[in-house]
């Protein structure tokens, strides 16, 4: 009797890149390898440089493998051998895994199904472990909002209402970099930190240019990885030199509010999509509508809060669309904002855990949105 082949997960990518790659195998590296697990066996496949490396990093349970001792050449070659050598007729990977790698596996008659969604949904729900890695993270990202701060606070204001810090006009580009000094000495990576002042401050994700000046929103969001553990903080902060607008003075309260009113819904059981539309309206009868007119979209425009860990984006979206309860265990964040186009925009972010006994707020950071 002929036995069924058998399907079987695999990934090929970089360990440095891949979230699914390093949270089922616990090893990273720069360069790809290959991770798979069929039936009760699970292994990496390395070559010879990451070897010794990957015996110290793997999980438990996960066994390393020499891609030399296999006989191969490529990753595609190495997992054509465990298929055969494993009775595998499939294997499922995740939805980005490369086309071109797909279709060498079939060509050598192994079928390749994506799997759509989540590779590993269970990255949603944070061990202990986790969670301590989060907040180490967290603080860290902590330290670069205090830096600017300290370069906001020590800026001088011109009689053009230009801030200037060491001698230069203080701008967006110059407080980006020492936030991210600050980040880099404490063994963290940011990308795209955010340092928007004035107007740009509509943009959500508009990162900053040009010159500071006084009395103007200044959203500064700060999201870095942690070189050794892989896991990311967030934090955004709006702040002002001297003083704030009467309308974004009046913002600032608005979206404080629906923050920490907010905070206390992220329990187990809650619905994400009631908790992001409570936001919105206490944003709204506040006087801060959501909408769109010829020049795009304004107010509260964005999902209250999404999943942190291993990515920066994940599982689950504190948004109108997600219906699905909280079940505990996640780490998410709080962040409404309001954004309009003749003034700027605000918003403030906190990170929750989503405990068994209640909502727990990870940040510990002040809000300060003066800085004299």
């Amino acid at each position: 009797m002929i036995k069924p082949l058998k399907t079987a997960d695999l990934i090929i990518a970089a360990g440095t890149d891949a979230a699914d790659l390093r949270y089922v195998s616990g090893f990273a590296a720069p360069d790809s390898f290959l991770w798979f697990r069929c039936g009760g066996e699970c292994a990496i496949v390395v070559s010879q440089l990451e070897y010794s490396r990957a015996l110290a990093s793997v999980k438990p349970g996960v066994n390393v493998l020499l891609l030399e001792n296999l006989g191969a050449r490529s990753w595609v070659d190495a997992a054509l051998t465990i298929a055969r050598s494993r009775g595998i007729g499939t294997f499922r990977v995740p939805a980005d895994f490369p086309l071109a790698l797909a279709e060498r596996l079939r060509g050598g008659c192994v079928g390749v199904v994506a799997q759509m969604g989540t590779f590993c949904p269970e990255r949603q729900f944070k061990s202990q472990t986790e969670k301590d890695a989060i907040i180490r993270a967290l603080r860290v990202t902590e330290q670069g909002m205090r830096r600017a701060v300290e370069v906001i606070g020590a800026a001088s204001v011109g009689n053009d209402g230009v801030l200037r810090y060491d001698g230069e006009i203080l701008t967006s580009e110059r407080l980006r970099f020492e936030i991210d000094s600050r980040l880099l000495r404490l063994g963290a990576v940011a990308v795209d930190t955010i340092a928007a002042a004035g107007v740009q401050s509509a943009a959500p994700h508009q990162v900053g240019s040009g010159p500071i000046r006084a009395g103007v929103p200044i959203v500064i969001d700060i999201f870095p990885r942690m070189n050794d553990s892989g896991y990311w903080g967030d934090l955004t902060r709006t702040v002002a030199k001297q003083e704030m607008a009467p309308v974004v003075a009046a913002a600032y309260d608005a979206v404080k509010r629906a923050r920490d009113l907010t905070e206390p819904m992220m329990v187990p059981g809650a619905i994400p999509a009631d908790i992001h539309c409570r936001a919105q309206q206490i944003l709204t009868e506040a006087g801060f509508p959501t909408g769109r007119d010829q020049n795009g979209a304004y107010g509260f425009f964005h999902s209250l809060g999404h999943g942190v860990g291993l990515e920066i984006h994940e599982d689950p979206r504190i948004s109108p669309g997600n219906r699905q309860p909280l079940r505990g265990g996640e780490v998410i964040t709080d962040e409404p904002g309001v954004y309009y186009p003749a003034w700027g925009g605000v918003r403030l972010e906190n990170m929750i855990y989503v405990g068994q006994n209640g909502a727990e707020r990870l940040t510990v950071i002040e809000d300060d949105p003066v800085i004299p």
